[in-house]
């Protein structure tokens, strides 16, 4: 009898043993799965974070048929609110309120110099296109004007030809790592940006440099893994290919 009644003891502090050990075990794992789950919009939330794209102009101009000069200079392409998910949002109210050119009349002279239409012969035909498609997901947030002065004040603080320039990245026609650049970049801002390339008769220029912020648009943050570009090396073009220098 005494011999059973340890045997349940032992049995008993075996169990409970187990049960302890399953229990840090399940926690470890809540852990780790919160760690790694990809952050999600809050409810009623159209997108997670916001995307600052800049353009290099000369890249473009190469690509497109551009109907105005392009300068060696970055210009804002878009403010894309955007998620987690594969699908970027757009045009994401029947509701937006329409574009109206008064309400940016103060910032018309900044916009023309940073978010210029090289494709159009309007800068305020693209600056519809954008607050439509995309300003239309942020204006709960970002209101017309504050969506432009946005782009405009994150632009000023990002000064992406700055940032190449620390590392000796430079648009003199040379070919420069990608993985170098994505560093000059990570290194001033302290956070990853997102680069996409574009080929030109077999030689791929930089053509957008994405940065990325948080749902107000107030704070950098490190951009989703997502390669816009296949190529260890790529140019960022000084002059029109084909133009004539002296």
């Amino acid at each position: 009898m005494k011999g059973t009644y340890g045997m349940l003891i032992v049995i008993f502090m075996f169990q409970i043993h187990q049960a302890a050990v399953c229990g840090t075990q399940l926690h470890n794992v809540s852990k780790f799965v919160q760690k790694w789950q990809v952050p999600v919009a809050s409810a009623g939330r159209k997108y997670d974070f916001i995307y600052l794209v800049q353009q290099w102009q000369i890249s473009l101009c190469n690509i497109k048929s551009c109907l105005k000069p392009a300068r060696p200079a970055f210009s804002i392409h878009g403010l894309w609110p955007s998620t987690y998910s594969t699908k970027t949002p757009s045009n994401c109210t029947a509701t937006v309120s329409k574009f109206a050119p008064q309400k940016i009349s103060d910032l018309k002279d900044r916009l023309d110099m940073e978010w210029p239409s090289l494709l159009q012969e309007s800068n305020y035909e693209l600056w519809k296109e954008e607050w439509e498609s995309h300003g239309s997901c942020s204006q709960a947030m970002l209101p017309q004007h504050a969506f432009f002065e946005t782009a405009l004040r994150l632009k000023e603080k990002y000064k992406l030809q700055e940032m190449l320039a620390e590392k000796d990245i430079y648009p003199f026609g040379n070919l420069y790592r990608l993985d170098g650049i994505i560093d000059a970049i990570a290194t001033a801002t302290g956070h990853k940006p997102q680069i996409q390339c574009s080929l030109y008769k077999q030689v791929p220029l930089l053509s957008n440099v994405f940065l990325c912020f948080d749902y107000n648009a107030t704070n950098i943050i490190d951009c989703p893994v997502k390669k816009r570009c296949r190529y260890d090396e790529i140019m960022i073009p000084y002059y029109m290919f084909g133009s004539r220098r002296n």
